[in-house]
C-alpha cells in the first residue's frame, strides 16, 4: 500500500460520486501498523480504495476493514458529501492530513453541503474531534459545515477526491491543493506584525520537545532584531498574518513552518535549525519549494540529546542541545544574522540547565546516545 503524488499532475479528474456510501470509522479487522480498519462502501460493498488515507506515501492511517451489515449501518444521512478524511487534535497532522481532500470544495461542480470526518480518536460524541480542525478552517473562509462519525453510516451522496497532501514525500500537495491554500490564505491574508521574526518552542507543554537553554537563543535572536514568536499564544489569524508580514523566519523544524508556507511570498527568508535526528527538515524543504517558492536554509548543529527517564524515547519529544558557535556562523553565512558570537555553554551550565528542566517538568531527565 503506498501513495504517491506527482506535483504537477492534477486530480481533479479523478474526483467521483458514491451514491449512498457507507462510512465505517471504526470497523473490524485488524491493525497494521497505526492504521486502523475504517474507511468507506458502495452500496453494493466495494471497498474504496481511493477513500483510504495516508500520513506519508508508505503508511496508511486506515485500512479495511470487515465491510457491515445492514443492521450494523447506524442511520442513513441525505444531502451531498465530501469525505475529508480523520480528524486529528494534533496541529500539525491536522494541517497535513485533515485538509488533504478540502481542495475539491473548490473545483467540485455541484454544492457540498458538510465535510465528512471520522475521528482519529473514539470519543462518544465525533463532532467533538473536530475542534482543532475547524480552528484551522475557520481561516480559510466559506466551507461547508464539518461533521462527523464514529458508527457505520450511509451517505446518500458522498463525494470522493483523491489526498492531496501529507507528510514526507506528499508534502509536495497536488495542484489544486496548491491553488486551494494559495487562493484562500495568501491571496487573502493580511500582512502584519515585524519583519523578522524567531519561531520558539519553549513556552510549549513540557512534553513537546523543544531546545535545552533556548533562552539563550532567544536572547540572541533578539540582539539581531528577531522578535519572538510563540504560536500557541496567539490565534490563527494572527500567526498567518505574522508569517505573511515576516521577511525573514527563523525557527526549529516545527508544524509552525508547515503553516507558514500556506501564506508567505517567495522573496521571504527561511532558516531551519534542526532540532532532532532524522530526515524531517526534507518535508519543509519540500512544501517550502512548491507551496511558496522558497529554498531554507538548514542548520543542523544538534550534539546532545535528553529525554525523560524510563520512558521510550520519540525523537519529536527530545530536548536537543545544539552547538552554539556552529549555529551562529551557520546563520551568518546565509545571511540571517550579523554576528557569529554566540558561545557554547560550559559543563556546569549544561548541568544546571537540565536540573532546571527537572524541576520545572516536575520529572527526571536522562540523557540519551543516538
Amino acid at each position: 500500500m503506498a501513495l504517491r503524488l506527482d506535483p504537477e499532475k492534477p486530480l481533479a479528474g479523478e474526483i467521483r460520486v458514491v451514491e449512498n456510501a457507507v462510512i465505517v470509522p471504526w470497523g473490524e479487522g485488524k491493525r497494521q501498523g497505526m492504521a486502523r480498519p475504517a474507511g468507506v462502501f458502495t452500496a453494493d460493498g466495494e471497498y474504496c480504495a481511493d477513500a483510504q488515507t495516508y500520513r506519508s506515501g508508505g503508511k496508511p492511517t486506515t485500512v479495511e476493514p470487515i465491510c457491515p451489515t445492514e443492521d450494523q449501518i447506524d442511520r442513513t444521512v441525505a444531502g451531498t458529501m465530501l469525505y475529508a478524511g480523520m480528524s486529528y487534535g494534533h496541529f500539525g497532522h491536522a494541517l497535513c492530513e485533515s485538509l488533504a481532500r478540502l481542495w475539491a470544495v473548490d473545483v467540485f461542480d455541484d454544492p457540498i453541503d458538510a465535510l465528512a470526518f471520522i475521528p482519529k480518536q473514539q470519543m462518544t460524541w465525533p463532532e467533538r474531534s473536530l475542534s482543532m480542525v475547524k480552528n484551522i478552517t475557520d481561516s480559510f473562509g466559506d466551507l461547508p459545515r464539518h461533521t462527523a462519525f464514529n458508527k457505520p453510516t450511509r451517505i446518500e451522496r458522498l463525494v470522493i477526491a483523491p489526498q492531496g497532501f501529507g507528510t514526507s514525500g506528499l508534502m509536495v500537495g497536488c495542484p489544486e491543493m496548491r491553488d486551494f491554500t494559495d487562493r484562500r490564505l495568501r491571496q487573502t491574508v493580511k500582512p502584519a506584525g515585524p519583519d523578522k521574526i524567531y519561531i520558539t518552542r519553549s513556552g510549549l507543554f513540557r512534553k513537546r520537545g523543544r531546545f535545552l537553554m533556548e533562552d539563550y537563543i532567544e536572547a540572541k535572536m533578539e540582539a539581531e532584531g528577531y522578535t519572538i514568536f510563540h504560536p500557541q499564544a496567539h490565534d490563527l489569524e494572527t500567526q498567518l498574518a505574522w508569517y505573511k508580514g515576516a521577511s525573514v523566519i527563523v525557527s526549529t523544524d516545527n508544524s509552525a513552518l508547515h503553516l507558514a508556507a500556506f501564506v508567505i511570498p517567495p522573496e521571504c527568508r527561511i532558516g531551519i535549525l534542526l532540532r532532532r535526528p532524522g530526515t524531517i527538515f526534507e518535508d519543509f524543504q519540500l512544501q517550502l519549494k512548491w507551496f511558496a517558492g522558497v529554498t531554507p536554509e538548514i542548520v543542523d548543529a544538534c550534539t546532545r540529546f535528553w529525554f525523560r527517564s524510563g520512558e521510550k524515547v520519540q525523537y519529536n519529544e527530545l530536548y536537543a542541545l545544539i552547538d552554539f558557535a556552529k549555529t551562529s556562523q551557520a546563520l551568518k553565512d546565509a545571511g540571517l544574522i550579523e554576528n557569529a558570537d554566540w558561545v557554547n555553554p560550559s559543563e556546569k551550565d549544561i548541568d544546571e540547565a537540565v536540573k532546571v528542566l527537572e524541576a520545572e517538568s516536575e520529572m527526571a531527565f536522562e540523557e540519551i546516545f543516538l
